[in-house]
């Protein structure tokens, strides 16, 4: 589970995440930190399966995050 939330009135962002969760994050930042670029996390209903819909409390979560690599 990997879960993004905007919170306090869009000053914030809340993730939550488990072991799964944790393990594709670190991976997606793996990912694109040797070569640049940027990687997408979405949830099913946005074409992905690296998000989930809903966050451990049954709120809904953001439905795409991307990560961008801007380098040094």
């Amino acid at each position: 589970m990997l879960s993004f939330q905007i919170i306090n009135e869009g000053r914030g962002i809340q993730i939550g995440c488990d072991d799964q969760g944790m393990a594709t994050l670190i991976g997606a930042l793996e990912k694109i930190r040797p070569t640049g670029g940027h990687v997408h996390l979405r949830t099913p209903s946005n074409g992905g399966r690296e998000l989930s819909e809903k966050n451990p409390w049954g709120k809904e979560t953001i439905g795409e995050v991307i990560i961008t690599w801007i380098g040094d």
